[in-house]
């Protein structure tokens, strides 16, 4: 019996859940080194949340100290916010507001420190394609077979395929296919590489992943990977956007993505409190220093941000002091 839009929903941040409770009890250790530290869910080693609080401890670690948890996205994140073992963490608006309706009254009651760049859903898939069908039915008695060859070249073409999800783009993954009715098949993988290593060895067809512009691991992908990205050729729903940008290694330019905002959230202290006056004090280096983190040498995605206060209806955290 097919399981309810919901229900599998629910099982996705489940299982997201418990394996964000096992990496923060894990990182738990490099947070010991200092009680006063704020503690920052990230992201994965290497991708853009990650390199974005290093950016953060380089500017402002002198003003207030930070602590880098990292974990594999924004729900593990929301978890460890809900569990207080963050103080603060960045999320996807998306997941802020899903995970949040009708749901737990800790993430309900998060509060905005600033807004962050945009993740972008990136999409991979075999250049060349992937053959359809058992090969046992196809395979021809001289050698080879006759099976079709099939090439996902834009999002709609991954209607009833397997597809390896990595980090939150489990839950992402599921809300896209339920609204245009295209029937993925999701496996959660733990990492790029895994995932990737299935695409090649036909266990899923395509690849979903995010981050923000330029993600590492697609920038990193060279010509005779034998990879491509994935066009998103869909109508976005509100918070979601499209954005174009390029990957030259990919000889995608112009390539339509599927983009959701992002911000750092902090659990709703006393802003009269040792903990809230820390967030505020963060808050207030973080939009001091944000021509220096726009126009210096840190990463691109900090050029995103237009507007430092507007939290996206989001109930912002205190008020700065410049």
């Amino acid at each position: 019996m097919k399981t309810s839009n919901p229900l599998r929903q629910m099982l996705a941040v489940a299982l997201l859940a418990a394996a964000a409770l096992a990496t923060f009890a894990v990182a738990a250790e490099d947070t010991s080194a200092s009680s006063t530290a704020l503690r920052i869910g990230s992201g994965p080693d290497g991708k853009l949340y990650q390199l974005l609080v290093r950016d953060m401890q380089t500017v402002c670690g002198n003003d207030v100290p930070i602590v880098n948890v990292p974990s594999v996205g924004g729900i593990p994140n929301l978890m460890g916010l809900s569990a207080s073992q963050l103080d603060l963490g960045l999320v996807q608006l998306d997941t802020l507001q899903e995970i949040g309706r009708d749901g737990d009254e800790n993430i309900q009651t998060l509060q905005a420190v600033m807004p962050l760049h945009t993740n972008l859903l990136h999409v991979l898939s075999l250049r060349d394609g992937f053959k359809q069908g058992d090969e046992s039915k196809f395979k021809l008695p001289w050698g080879g077979d006759e099976r079709e060859v099939k090439v996902v070249r834009k999002f709609s073409d991954l209607q009833g395929l397997k597809v390896a999800a990595v980090g939150s783009t489990v839950l992402l993954g599921q809300r896209l296919s339920d609204q245009s009715n295209l029937n993925i098949n999701l496996r959660k993988a733990e990492t790029d590489d895994e995932a990737i290593k299935w695409l090649h060895e036909n266990k899923v067809q395509a690849i979903f992943t995010d981050g923000g512009w330029p993600l590492p691991s697609i920038a990193r992908l060279k010509g005779d990977s034998g990879l491509q990205l994935v066009e998103f050729n869909l109508t976005p729903k509100s918070p979601f956007m499209v954005v174009k940008r390029n990957y030259q290694n990919l000889d995608a330019f112009n390539m339509r993505f599927l983009g959701s905002p992002n911000l750092l959230v902090t659990r709703p202290f006393k802003p009269n409190g040792e903990m809230g006056k820390r967030v505020a004090a963060l808050q207030s280096c973080l939009l001091k220093h944000m021509d220096e983190l726009q126009e210096g040498r840190f990463q691109a995605a900090w050029k995103e941000i237009k507007a430092p206060t507007d939290t996206l209806g989001v109930p912002r955290f205190g008020k700065s002091k410049l």
